[in-house]
């Protein structure tokens, strides 16, 4: 607000003018020195604040215009090592459907996903996060990939929804997400930290229930992002073209396991356990067969 006598009340006025006449009037100008001191003080103030926020707004800026234009070295890089992520495990159950819980199957994907790419693609070394039913922090997955050196991040999961309607797959990437269904899923798969013995240490007061929690988790966006939308874009392209499966499309979203990952990430929702008739097929033989040759063939076309 400008200070301006037309902002001023009537009432603010008399007040002033009171004030004044109650002064002496060899202290009357030391009155309006406090004054102007005070508001060129509150000015100056003003001025850092602005300062500093448009110095903000540039870095960000900056930074954002030498990763987004990195895309092509982001994905020349010869893929040497890859972080096959089944998520979930130990007593950490993940989704639990009416014949299956989320850890086991995704676990079986992952394994067999790994055992294509070993097949097919020799020279590259295949990581999990884990092996059997134990559980792992979402910070130690996102370790290992980082101690291997990595040069992909694939974390496999499936939907659940109080609905038995919803179906489909989708692929996320590290973001904000950009509209409730995306932070429901956020909220879903990072709820693992509270099976974790070490939680509040490794993620401070972060509350998984929390929507404001991931607001400031949405400012973590990864320098990987292009590469990562890329991973995910030809997963999807995978999971939809050549299974079948109902496209939910490439999300963004704030995950606990992906933003301290030092390489292009992706999360997949192989499908809804929720879904009786989805479920079947991601219990079965041929069902895990095509979307772990969906997930190889994404990796084989990106590499």
């Amino acid at each position: 607000m400008v200070l301006h006598p037309d902002n001023i009340s009537d009432e603010m006025k008399k007040k002033v003018i009171k004030k004044l006449y109650a002064l002496h009037p060899d202290n009357i100008i030391l009155y309006f020195c406090k004054i102007i001191c005070k508001y060129t003080f509150l000015m100056h103030k003003l001025r850092l604040k602005i300062e500093k926020r448009l110095i903000l707004f540039f870095l960000v800026l900056l930074f954002n215009v030498i990763y987004s234009g990195n895309v092509e070295a982001q994905t020349s890089k010869k893929i040497t090592t890859v972080v096959i992520d089944p998520g979930h495990g130990g007593k950490d159950p993940g989704a639990i459907g009416r014949k299956s819980k989320e850890k086991d199957i995704t676990l079986k994907v992952a394994k067999m996903t790994g055992d294509y790419i070993k097949q097919y693609c020799p020279d590259v070394k295949v990581v999990y996060t884990r092996t059997s039913d134990v559980s792992v922090s979402l910070l130690r997955r996102a370790q290992i990939a980082n101690q291997n050196n990595a040069d992909l991040f694939i974390s496999i999961h499936c939907n659940a929804n109080a609905s038995a309607s919803p179906q489909g797959v989708e692929t996320f990437i590290m973001g904000e997400h950009r509209n409730a269904a995306n932070l429901e899923v956020a909220k879903l798969e990072n709820a693992s930290i509270l099976y974790e013995d070490n939680a509040e240490e490794d993620y401070g007061d972060f509350n998984p229930n929390s929507p404001e929690a991931y607001i400031m988790l949405s400012f973590f966006q990864s320098e990987y992002k292009n590469a990562s939308l890329k991973l995910a874009e030809q997963i999807q392209n995978q999971l939809v073209n050549r299974v079948g499966r109902k496209d939910r499309g490439v999300q963004q979203a704030g995950f606990l396991v992906l933003y301290k990952t030092a390489m292009p990430s992706v999360l997949v929702e192989i499908g809804f356990i929720s879904n009786p008739s989805e479920e079947n097929f991601l219990i079965s033989k041929d069902g895990q067969t095509y979307i772990a040759s969906a997930l190889f063939r994404a990796f084989r076309d990106y590499k």
